[in-house]
C-alpha cells in the first residue's frame, strides 16, 4: 500500500533575500514552514557554533578547484546547463544579449553581495503599480530588514581601509563627500584588519559579513522553520484538489521525492524561479501565466577594470565594497549628477590558490560597477528546454551613462578602464514574473500571488515591477516581507471564520 507524502501548510522555495524574509517572517506570525534550497551550507564560524552537520567550505585554498562552480549554462548546452560540481558556490548563465551571475547556497546571494544595504533609486519606486502597494507602505519593510541585517553607514572614524570618502577627500578629479550618499553596510566595524580581507564576493568564512544565515535563518530554526539543504525543486504541479505537488530532487542522495503543499512561496533567485515556471508550465504542472518571461532588467549592472596599478596601497583590503564616488566638477568641486557607481578591490584573493605575482598585481588594481534603472523591457523565453534572453542595451541610456563615467575615470585617472561594449552582465537580474494589476500585464498581484494558481506566491526579484537601479538586495526583502505578512494575515482570518462558523453551528 502507498503511502501518501506529509502535506505541508507552507514550502517556501530558495533561501536568499527572497526566501529567508518570508520563511521568517510567517515563522515569527506562528505558522510552520519547510524551507528547501537547492545549495548547501556554508562552512562559517556562524555555522559551526549552530551544530549544522553537513557544511560546504567557501571557494578556499584548493577546494576553490571544486567549490567555486556549480553551474554554467551556454547557447551550445541544452537544457539547465552543465552542473560541474554540487558544493559550487556561483552560477554563470552565458547568453548572447544577457549573461547572468547567481549564486548556492543556504543564504542565498548574501554570501557573495557586497553588503550594500540600499532603497531604490526613485522613492517613487513603488507607487503607481497596484493599488494595494506605496512607496510609505512598504517603507516599515525597508525598516526592518536593515535593523535585522545590522546595516550602518561607515564613517571616517571606523578607519576602513580604502573607502572611498577618505581616499577621495582631497582628490581633485573625483569626490565622495556628503553629496554622494554611502551604502549602510552590513559588515562588522571594529577596527580589526582582519576583518577587512576575504569577506567579499567568496564568501565570509569569519562572519565578518552579515549573512542570512546568521540574521534570519538559524533563529527561525529555533522558533520550528524546517530546513531541507541540497534540495532542488524542479517542478510544481497544481493539484485538482488545492495546493501543489513538488518534484524535488535530494542532492545528497541522488534521488527525487515529491512533497505536498497547500501554499508554496518561490523565492529561488530570478533565474530560478523563472525556470521553475516556466518548465512547470511546459509539461502542464501549471497553467496560464501569459506575461511570463516579460519585463525582464538587468539593472544597469555594468562592470569594468579599472589598471590602478597602485603600488603604494593593497586595494584588496576593505569592506566588501569601496563605496560610492562620483566625478567632481572642475568649477567648484561638487559632484557631478550621474550614475550609481561603485569602486571594488579583489577582496577575498589571499584564499584563492593564485601565482603570487597575480595576486600582487590585482591588490594594486580596482573594479568599477556602475548601476541605474533600465527600461526593464528584456523578454526571457523558453527554448528548447532553458531560458533565452532578448535584451537590448541601445534600448536604455543608462548604459550610455555608464560607458561615458567609465571612460571619463579613465582620462581623469590617467589609468586604463576597460570593459565589454553591449555585451551586459548582471548579477541583479529582475522581473519576468512581475508584480501587476491584471495578469496581460505581469504574473503576480498586490498580493504576490500568482494570477489563476491560488496558493503560489512570488517573493523574490522576479517579481519586482521595475529595476531598482541600486542594489535590489532590500527591496526584495521589503517585498517578500509584505507578501509573508499578507499570507499570514488572510490565514489568520480564515481561521478566526472558521473557528466562528464551528461555534455558531454547535449552538444549533
Amino acid at each position: 500500500m502507498s503511502t501518501q507524502p506529509h502535506r505541508h501548510a507552507t514550502i517556501v522555495i530558495g533561501s536568499g533575500f527572497g526566501g529567508a524574509v518570508a520563511a521568517s517572517t510567517l515563522v515569527d506570525a506562528g505558522e510552520k514552514v519547510l524551507l528547501i534550497e537547492r545549495g548547501p551550507w556554508r562552512d562559517t564560524e556562524v555555522v559551526r557554533a549552530a551544530g549544522i552537520a553537513s557544511r560546504a567550505s567557501l571557494p578556499e585554498g584548493w577546494r576553490t578547484l571544486n567549490h567555486l562552480l556549480h553551474k554554467i549554462s551556454l547557447p551550445i548546452i541544452m537544457g539547465s546547463g552543465l552542473r560541474l560540481f554540487s558544493r559550487g558556490l556561483f552560477d554563470i548563465h552565458l547568453d548572447r544579449q544577457m549573461s547572468v551571475i547567481c549564486s548556492n547556497s543556504v543564504g542565498g546571494g548574501s554570501h557573495v553581495y557586497s553588503a550594500m544595504n540600499t532603497r531604490p533609486q526613485s522613492t517613487g519606486y513603488w507607487d503607481g503599480h497596484v493599488n494595494a502597494i506605496s512607496a510609505d507602505a512598504m517603507e516599515p519593510h525597508y525598516a526592518w530588514i536593515l535593523e535585522r541585517m545590522g546595516a550602518q553607514t561607515i564613517s571616517s572614524s571606523d578607519r576602513v581601509p580604502n573607502w572611498t570618502p577618505a581616499a577621495y577627500a582631497t582628490s581633485p578629479h573625483f569626490v565622495a563627500d556628503d553629496t554622494v550618499t554611502q551604502p549602510a553596510m552590513s559588515v562588522r566595524l571594529n577596527g580589526c584588519n582582519q576583518d577587512y580581507r576575504n569577506n567579499s564576493y567568496f564568501g565570509s568564512s569569519n562572519g565578518a559579513k552579515m549573512t542570512l544565515d546568521h540574521a534570519l535563518l538559524l533563529p527561525a530554526m529555533e522558533k520550528g522553520l524546517q530546513i531541507a539543504a541540497e534540495h532542488e525543486c524542479l517542478s510544481l504541479w497544481a493539484l485538482a484538489s488545492g495546493g501543489y505537488r513538488l518534484e524535488v530532487m535530494n542532492h545528497r542522495t541522488g534521488r527525487r521525492c515529491y512533497l505536498l503543499a497547500d501554499k508554496v512561496i518561490l523565492a529561488a533567485g530570478t533565474l530560478n524561479t523563472l525556470r521553475l515556471l516556466f518548465r512547470s508550465r511546459s509539461i502542464t504542472g501549471l497553467s496560464g501565466m501569459p506575461s511570463l518571461g516579460q519585463g525582464f532588467s538587468g539593472n544597469g549592472d555594468s562592470v569594468a577594470w579599472w589598471a590602478l596599478n597602485d603600488k603604494e596601497t593593497n586595494l584588496s583590503l576593505g569592506a566588501p565594497t569601496h563605496g560610492r564616488f562620483a566625478l567632481r566638477k572642475a568649477s567648484d568641486g561638487s559632484a557631478q549628477p550621474g550614475p550609481y557607481m561603485t569602486r571594488f578591490g579583489f577582496n577575498g584573493i589571499d584564499n584563492l590558490p593564485l601565482p603570487k605575482w597575480l595576486k600582487t598585481r590585482l591588490r594594486r588594481d580596482a573594479i568599477l560597477v556602475g548601476m541605474g534603472a533600465d527600461k526593464a523591457d528584456g523578454v526571457v523565453q523558453w527554448i528548447n528546454d532553458k531560458l533565452s534572453f532578448k535584451y537590448r542595451t541601445e534600448n536604455s541610456e543608462i548604459f550610455t551613462d555608464i560607458q561615458q563615467f567609465f571612460s571619463e575615470v579613465a582620462r581623469r585617472s590617467k589609468r586604463p578602464v576597460r570593459w565589454l561594449n553591449n555585451r551586459p552582465l548582471t548579477v541583479h537580474p529582475l522581473g519576468g514574473a512581475r508584480l501587476a494589476m491584471t495578469e496581460a500585464e505581469g504574473v503576480v498581484d498586490g498580493n504576490g500571488q500568482v494570477f489563476g494558481l491560488p496558493g503560489l506566491y512570488i517573493a523574490d526579484a522576479s517579481a519586482l515591477p521595475a529595476a531598482t537601479g541600486t542594489p535590489p538586495s532590500m527591496t526584495i526583502a521589503a517585498w517578500a516581507r509584505h507578501v509573508a505578512q499578507g499570507i499570514s494575515a488572510r490565514t489568520n482570518t480564515s481561521s478566526q471564520s472558521l473557528a466562528s462558523d464551528l461555534e455558531r453551528s454547535s449552538r444549533v
